[in-house]
This record gives C-alpha cells, structure tokens and sequence, in this order.
C-alpha cells in the first residue's frame, strides 16, 4: 500500500468516528465518563490540517503526534504513542508482509504505555489478538475485530476508569476496545 492510500484510510476515519461518535459515547457513558466518541472524533478531525505525508513513516508519525495532542483521556495517549512506535517499523511500501511488524509494535506500544496485558477489558484485547491472528498467517476482517471486541462484554474490567466499576462493568463492551476496531480496520483491511 502505498502512502496516498494509507492517508486516505486514515483520513477517512474521521467520517467513521462521525458516524460513531454517539455509539462509543453511549459504551462510555455505561463504564466510563462517556467522552469517548466525542475525543475520538476530534483527534481524528484534526487530522487534515496536521498529516504529513511526505513518507510513511513520517504519516504514521504525525498522525500519532495530533492524535495525542487532540485526544482526551486514555486514549489519546495510547493511540498516539502507538501510531508514533509504528512509524519506526512501516516502510513506504506497506505490505502484507510488514503488517505483523506494524501490529507488533501496536500491540507492544498500548501494552508498555497502559500497562496491560489481555483479559482486562481494554483495546489491547482487541489490538493484540488481531496482532496474534496476523501473525498466525488469518485473514482479520472488519467481523474478526468486531467479535473480538464484542468479548470485552463479558469481561471485568481491571483497568482503566472502567476498573472502578467492577464486576458492574461485565455485560458491557469496553468503548476503546469497540474504537480499535475502527483503527485495526484502516490499517489491516484488504491487506
């Protein structure tokens, strides 16, 4: 893939968060302080102004810079330190062949920035077992994600503002789990 159509994916999800804003700020309001869609779709609206697409590199890079800097919460941090560790492995011709890479350092980055591991109803849930599946050589559809963050809802959530509600949060998908589809999508569909 090439660097245009990446930035197009990437742009493309502010019209994603737009569509979904009320859907996460709902999810957030039942196990968070329901900011979540909201956040999100600033971070990503920001990003026409501020995207560098001179290099791949340089595209993951800004687009992790805005969304840190424009992302409230949790979320801006993880997401933006994680696209700023993928700009140090992508190369201009993002391939199949370099998407284990990519989502490695996706997953590692939401892992050592948010201390977690999986099993604590987070988006590393979703991150890393789309990490695992790419890795074992499985096709991750835009389905394969969302049933990945359909199983935060039987979870206890142990981290994060949702961590205060306990054993409240099961029967309750986890808001970032449901954004990282939304992401993981961008990068990995039709790959």
């Amino acid at each position: 893939m090439e660097v245009a159509e990446m930035k197009e994916r990437l742009l493309q999800l502010a019209e994603t968060f737009a569509e979904q804003e009320a859907h996460l700020t709902e999810l957030d309001r039942a196990i968070g302080d329901g900011d979540h869609g909201v956040n999100m779709l600033r971070g990503f609206k920001a990003l026409p102004d501020q995207i560098d697409d001179s290099s791949m590199a340089q595209l993951f890079k800004s687009t992790g810079m805005t969304l840190m800097s424009q992302i409230g919460g949790a979320s801006g941090p993880l997401y933006g330190f994680s696209f700023v560790k993928m700009a140090q492995v992508v190369d201009d011709d993002f391939s199949k062949e370099q998407l284990p890479n990519v989502l490695e350092a996706f997953a590692e980055a939401v892992a050592q920035r948010g201390k977690v591991e999986r099993g604590e109803k987070t988006m590393f849930d979703v991150i890393d077992r789309a990490r695992e599946a790419v890795a074992d050589g499985e096709r991750v559809t835009l389905e394969v994600l969302q049933s990945y963050a359909q199983d935060t809802v039987d979870l206890e959530a142990t981290k994060g503002r949702a961590a205060y509600f306990k054993e409240e949060s099961i029967g309750h998908m986890d808001p970032a789990a449901q954004s990282s589809v939304y992401i993981l999508n961008a990068l990995i569909g039709e790959m």
